[in-house]
């Protein structure tokens, strides 16, 4: 394998490693990505059902203000691959319909009337089949992710991509970071290294005496048939719900003359399982007669036509990981980003291809690249981007490393996860 260098060095071919590798690549840099699966996208990323949308989190100001955010860059990031239908958010049952204190709630959020409306059930019964109160955001979207992580991945200048590689383990000379095999023989090197690879960051990372505190979460996606006489027809959602649990609209196939309603996903920690499971599989029947607010629905008149199993990588903080390790010079993480993956990843490019540019500027000057000079410099260019020092510092892995940063920058939200509630 040549082990010529590269600018950076990108391992995982998921959602994130695509979002990284394109940033830096219009930034100039020569990349390589190295990922163990046979194809782009073989992991959790391998599926076509991503929800995007900003959301209301309550009580959250921080992951609020880090979602908002995260999805005006990923609407730049994946500007080709995004399909913009809206996305439909209900408030959770047993909540009060109040327009006035959501619009109020939404306004101190930093959205306007074309971003998000809240609306009531008879608003969004016309508008997306289900009659639920809640908040639409027009501008929400659908990605299909294996095809955007394959598109990215396809043949580019200044880009050299390997499937079926293991990374046993990282090491840093003083001057390159190298990847090596089961056997510690290098597979390749480059001046930087981003660890995109979801859980296998946390092994990684450890043969680096760094502590990430990771968990697998499984989760299970169905897609249910339902036939062309079943009394759930009028309850079918025309847009995508996403709340406790997500749907996607529902379509009609002309052959089989059947409706099709994709529903997930299931949340169960510290599981990683691919199979599919019934009780998963019931759950999300319930999951699907919740959402449409349809709970005398007969669950047996939803048939299992497909099903996806992924295994999710979250935090003990429920935030994602990402941004450069304090005293490692050209070490990068991107990970932990749960069922946010559409947005997580275009935070994460974003940062690090500042922090990634900032570095290179300061070793052509000839500065020290990991001194107060360049994590000023960084720190100003990700303002720009409405990325103030508290955010930063919140999803920094420097967290999690004993005395890195002061108190007040450390996190200790518990945000949700937006995809859903552990299964039964």
């Amino acid at each position: 394998m040549s082990q010529i260098e590269h600018d950076v060095l990108v391992i995982g071919a998921g959602i994130a490693g695509a979002a990284i590798t394109q940033v830096l690549l219009q930034q100039g840099q020569t990349v390589r990505v190295l990922d163990a699966g046979l194809k782009p996208a073989s992991g959790t990323s391998a599926h076509a059902f991503a929800l995007a949308h900003p959301g209301l989190i309550r009580a959250r100001p921080l992951l609020q203000r880090l979602t908002y955010i995260a999805f005006a860059l990923a609407k730049k990031t994946w500007q080709p691959f995004w399909r913009e239908e809206g996305i439909f958010q209900p408030l959770k049952p047993g909540t009060e319909f109040n327009e006035s204190l959501l619009n109020e709630q939404l306004v101190s959020a930093g959205f306007d009337q074309d971003s998000a409306q809240p609306i009531n059930a008879s608003k969004a019964q016309h508008l997306t089949g289900v009659s639920r109160d809640g908040i639409w955001f027009p501008q929400g979207a659908t990605i299909n992710l294996e095809k955007t992580c394959t598109t990215i991945f396809g043949q580019q200048d200044s880009l050299a991509y390997e499937a079926n590689t293991i990374v046993a383990s990282i090491s840093y000379d003083g001057v390159d970071w190298w990847a090596l095999d089961q056997k510690g023989l290098p597979l390749a090197k480059a001046k930087s290294v981003v660890l995109a690879c979801a859980h296998g960051a946390k092994e990684l990372a450890a043969g680096l005496q760094i502590t990430l505190p990771l968990k697998p979460v499984r989760g299970q996606l169905n897609q249910f048939q339902i036939s062309a006489t079943s009394s759930w027809l009028k309850y079918l959602p025309t847009a995508a719900i996403s709340g406790e649990g997500y749907c996607l609209p529902a379509s009609y196939d002309e052959n089989t003359k059947m409706y099709t309603l994709v529903v997930g996903s299931t949340y169960d920690e510290n599981e990683t399982s691919l199979a599919t499971w019934p009780r998963s599989d019931e759950y999300n029947r319930q999951q699907a007669a919740s959402l449409l607010n349809y709970v005398a629905g007969n669950l047996a008149e939803l048939n299992i036509a497909n099903s996806f199993v992924g295994v999710r990588c979250v935090a003990n903080d429920r935030l994602p990981i990402i941004g450069a390790v304090p005293s490692m010079p050209g070490l990068y993480i991107a990970t932990a980003l749960g069922s946010r993956g559409v947005l997580w990843s275009a935070l994460a490019a974003a940062i690090i291809s500042e922090l990634v540019q900032v570095r290179e500027v300061a070793h052509l000057q000839g500065r020290p690249s990991t001194g107060n000079h360049a994590s000023a410099a960084a720190l100003v260019r990700l303002a720009r981007l409405g990325l103030s020092a508290d955010l930063v510092a919140a999803i920094s892995p420097a967290r999690f490393l004993v005395g890195a940063l002061p108190p007040a920058l450390a996190s200790n939200s518990k945000p949700i996860l937006p995809l859903g509630s552990k299964a039964k």
